[in-house]
C-alpha cells in the first residue's frame, strides 16, 4: 500500500511538473521615453507603457524586466522615470542608450554599463555599444569572450540585451531603421567579429534591441519603419521592440520553459487589445 501511494504521488509530482510548464519570465522594452516630437516635456514612463505595469507585475512568474536604452530624454529626467520604475515588482536592469547620460554619471547610478550574471540557467549579457562606435571592443570584448567562454556549457540559453540595433547595416538586415544611428562608425565589427563568436558556443542565442519604435510609418510617410523586428540566423535570433510612434508600440515577454525551450509575447500599447500586434514571429522584413 505504501508502494503504490508512493508511486502515486511521484505520478502526480512529474505531471505537475511538465516540460513545457513556465519555469520564468523577463520582459524587454525599448526607448521607453516614448514620443521624440514631445522633447521630454513630459517626465517619466512613456505613459502607454507605464499604464502597463500592472499587467507586468500581475504575471506571476515575472522575474525581471530590461530597460533597453533612451529610458530618458535627457539625464535630468531620472529621478522621475526611476519613481515610476519603482512601480515594477520585480529588478530592473538598464540598458545605456545614447539618451542616458555619460558613462561616469550612468555608473555612478546603475553601475557597470556592461555586465553579466546567471538566472534560472540561462546567461544574460548587457553590452554597452555607445562606447566606441557601435562596436564592442576592447575591454569589452575581452569580458564578453571570456564571458560566452567560462559560462556558456553551463546554461540552455545566453541573451544579450543592447540599445544600438548591432544588427543593423546598409548591406544586411537594412531595414527596419533603428531611431538613430548617432555616434554609428561607417563599419562594426559585429558581422566579422562578433556574430562567429555567437555562433560558436553552440547554444541558443537571443539578440534584443530597443532603438525602434519612436516614429510611425503614418508620421514619417515611409513604408520601412517598423517598430519591433524578429529574424533567425542559424543559432541567433535577432528582436528589437521599441515605442514613441503612438500607433504600434510594444514591449516583449520572454516566457522561459522548463525544458529550456524560450517563447515571446508581443504587447501591443495602442488600444484594449494587447495581442494587436499578433506573434512576434510573425514579422517579415520589408522588401
Amino acid at each position: 500500500m505504501k508502494t503504490l501511494i508512493k508511486t502515486l504521488l511521484l505520478f502526480i509530482i512529474v505531471g505537475c511538473s511538465s516540460p513545457k510548464e513556465l519555469k520564468s519570465s523577463f520582459f524587454v522594452a525599448g526607448h521607453t521615453y516614448g514620443d521624440p516630437r514631445d522633447k521630454g516635456k513630459t517626465k517619466g514612463i512613456y505613459k502607454p507603457f507605464k499604464e502597463k505595469f500592472n499587467f507586468i507585475n500581475s504575471q506571476k512568474k515575472m522575474k525581471r524586466g530590461f530597460f533597453l536604452g533612451d529610458v530618458v530624454w535627457r539625464p535630468n529626467a531620472w529621478p522621475d522615470a526611476e519613481k515610476d520604475i519603482s512601480l515594477l515588482e520585480m529588478p530592473i536592469d538598464i540598458v545605456r542608450g545614447n539618451h542616458d547620460g555619460p558613462l561616469k554619471e550612468f555608473k555612478t547610478k546603475f553601475g557597470e554599463s556592461y555586465k553579466s550574471f546567471i538566472e534560472d540557467e540561462n546567461l544574460f549579457i548587457v553590452l554597452d555599444p555607445n562606447l566606441d562606435g557601435w562596436n564592442i571592443s576592447g575591454e569589452q570584448l575581452i569580458f564578453l569572450k571570456n564571458t560566452l567562454r567560462n559560462n556558456n556549457k553551463k546554461v540552455n540559453n545566453i541573451f544579450i540585451f543592447s540599445h544600438q540595433v548591432l544588427w543593423w547595416s546598409k548591406d544586411k538586415y537594412n531595414k527596419p531603421l533603428p531611431n538613430s544611428t548617432q555616434g554609428r562608425d561607417s563599419k562594426t565589427n559585429f558581422w566579422p567579429q562578433i556574430i562567429p563568436l555567437l555562433n560558436n558556443v553552440n547554444k541558443p542565442v537571443f539578440m534584443f534591441a530597443g532603438d525602434v519604435g519612436a516614429f510611425s510609418k503614418e508620421l514619417k510617410k515611409t513604408n520601412h519603419i517598423i517598430e519591433y523586428f524578429y529574424s533567425k540566423e542559424n543559432n541567433v535570433t535577432f528582436i528589437s521592440t521599441g515605442m514613441g510612434g503612438g500607433v504600434r508600440d510594444n514591449f516583449v515577454i520572454v516566457d522561459v520553459l522548463r525544458d529550456g525551450s524560450v517563447n515571446f509575447r508581443l504587447v501591443h500599447l495602442n488600444g484594449d487589445d494587447i495581442n494587436g500586434l499578433g506573434k512576434l514571429k510573425d514579422y517579415k522584413t520589408p522588401n
